[in-house]
């Protein structure tokens, strides 16, 4: 059997005052916590699925404690861009490079990119949100299942829609391109309550956020996936 253990947060919202109560300083102190937590669990690896600063007008000092708390962690960290750090021209992900931290990728093409980590024999997919409108798919273009790699994730930030619904609203995420997936789990940011999206074929989820207490409160998600022998 082989097994991996997946951490899974969105949407903290860092230099944002309408979530966390307490303002900027509480999502800093979430940042930290859910970190902390996170690492407790020792995940092979974290996906974060997009939302990480409030807006694109984040403070310099708080661009560089959160490229600092990410360098910290002891495991690989993928990351997308969510609608409130979009890819404006002058967008943080444009003026700053977290690439160059050594645990860290950020899937930002807008026709989507995947990353290769072959000491986990994981390939990640992804991609950037130009603008948060009804055009953009957030698992648009997401390809099938790449060859010689175990496991398969995909990451998306948006609307959900259910099986049969019409919406809209901005960046959906319809439940037909879920189950027609080849990923083993897809990440999903955007909802702030959690949510489990499960098909015949694929599951996805909603980690929600550990900054806001809607729905079953402040969440991230810890996924031990285990696939048989081939």
């Amino acid at each position: 059997m082989h097994a991996i253990r997946l951490a899974h947060c969105s949407d903290i919202h860092l230099d944002g005052h309408s979530y966390a109560k307490g303002g900027a300083d509480a999502a800093r102190d979430g940042f930290v916590a859910v970190l902390s937590a996170i690492r407790a669990h020792q995940p092979d690896l974290l996906l974060y699925a997009g939302d990480l600063f409030d807006h694109n007008r984040a403070r310099a000092e708080t661009i560089a404690f959160a490229k600092a708390q990410l360098a910290a962690q002891p495991f690989p960290i993928v990351m997308i861009p969510g609608n409130h750090d979009c890819l404006d021209p002058d967008g943080i992900f444009r003026r700053h490079n977290f690439n160059e931290i050594d645990n860290v990728t950020i899937l930002a093409a807008p026709e989507g990119e995947i990353v290769d980590l072959p000491m986990l024999d994981v390939t990640v997919w992804g991609r950037g949100m130009l603008e948060h409108n009804a055009s953009f798919r957030p698992l648009g273009g997401l390809p099938t299942r790449p060859a010689g790699r175990r496991w398969f994730f995909g990451m998306g930030h948006g609307m959900y829609v259910p099986e049969g619904e019409t919406t809209d609203r901005s960046s959906p995420i319809h439940y037909h391109e879920i189950a027609a997936s080849d990923c083993d789990y897809i990440a999903l940011g955007h909802h702030h309550a959690a949510l489990e999206i499960t098909t015949p074929r694929a599951f996805a989820a909603f980690s929600g956020s550990p900054t806001d207490r809607l729905g079953r409160g402040a969440s991230y998600i810890i996924a031990d996936l285990v696939k048989g022998t081939p």
